[in-house]
């Protein structure tokens, strides 16, 4: 068996190697693809987003992007659909009462050019967690706006990272140098479970 010194060599090989393999970091901010990522976010606009949490999501998205201030006059446009949710009962008890609740919110988001006014890029987004339904009902109403506030934040990281792939493989920010990509998913794309924290029931 190998030696652990020997594994912590050929994992520093494997790591330096990545580089010349074609791989490069997704969410690092060195060398010039950093910078790149930088620049393409502060070109993107942000629409507005219906409804608290439309513009809950809204602000975070405006966290991730606008890292250099809002842009004066961004070449794409963000807009996103309404928000929509399912909200499934689990856990039915003798009584017909469910004890824990699985909730699901998606939207569809698409990246217009301003200046053709056509979308270059289309694609849906969701996030699914579950909750506990207490005794309590003021708890149980916590937990879940605790819940969705979560899977907001997981939506505009989402989002970012589909914004962040779209320029990457665009190799550029030139819009009159942008594909248009569109993606018909019939289902929505699949996430880990997030679980609200437990609220005790008073």
């Amino acid at each position: 068996m190998w030696s652990s010194k020997y594994i912590t060599i050929a994992a520093v090989l494997c790591c330096l190697a990545l580089p010349s393999c074609g791989f490069q970091p997704m969410y690092g901010d060195s060398g010039t693809s950093g910078a790149a990522r930088a620049s393409t976010k502060s070109l993107v606009e942000i629409g507005n987003i219906p409804d608290r949490n439309g513009q809950y999501l809204r602000n975070q998205l405006i966290d991730r992007l606008y890292l250099k201030g809002r842009p004066a006059d961004a070449p794409y446009v963000l807009t996103l659909s309404p928000l929509k949710d399912n909200l499934t009962n689990l856990g039915i008890r003798r009584d017909a009462t469910s004890t824990r609740g699985m909730l699901e919110i998606y939207a569809t988001m698409t990246l217009t050019d301003r200046l053709t006014a056509k979308p270059v890029l289309t694609r849906q987004v969701r996030s699914v967690g579950s909750y506990n339904e207490l005794d309590n009902q003021f708890a149980t109403v916590v937990s879940e706006q605790a819940l969705k506030d979560h899977m907001l934040e997981e939506l505009a990281d989402s989002i970012t990272t589909e914004l962040n792939l779209f320029f990457s493989r665009q190799g550029t920010i030139d819009p009159a140098n942008v594909t248009p990509e569109t993606v018909h998913i019939t289902a929505p794309l699949p996430t880990l479970p997030a679980t609200s924290p437990r609220i005790g029931s008073q």
